[in-house]
Parts: C-alpha cells; sequence; structure tokens
C-alpha cells in the first residue's frame, strides 16, 4: 500500500466567466479529473511559462510565497 504525500490547498472562492466554466467542464470529462485539478494545472503551466515555475503542492508553503494564507 502506497501513502499519499499531503497536499498544501485552501479553498478560494472565485466568480468565472460562463465561457471558462464550460471550458473547464469540458476539460474535467476529457481528462476524468475535477474542476479544482484542472484550475491548478492549467495555473502552474501558465506560471511556468512565465518564468515563476511554482513549488509541488506537497511541500509546506513558503511565508514569502504565501503571505495571504496562514497555516491551521
Amino acid at each position: 500500500m502506497t501513502t499519499r504525500n499531503r497536499r498544501y490547498t485552501r479553498c478560494a472562492g472565485v466568480t468565472l466567466e460562463i465561457a471558462v466554466l464550460n471550458y473547464l467542464r469540458d476539460l474535467e470529462e476529457k481528462e476524468d479529473r475535477d474542476r479544482s485539478y484542472c484550475i491548478n494545472r492549467i495555473v502552474r503551466e501558465h506560471a511556468e511559462r512565465n518564468g515563476r515555475p511554482l513549488p509541488p503542492p506537497t511541500h509546506p508553503p513558503a511565508e514569502s510565497t504565501a503571505p495571504m494564507f496562514k497555516e491551521t
């Protein structure tokens, strides 16, 4: 049996355009993943393309990269 590493996450309510929601729904079905996974992957790819790759979600967030969210 393998153990899974804890993923550091926070819930963030956002308002999305209908076309974006439709795209995400299609992507979810195509890739058999949930909406959060798809959004996280899109943001990570965008960050990497723009020279700011993000650490893996299993690493505790550094204070300097996530000052708005505190570990509870």
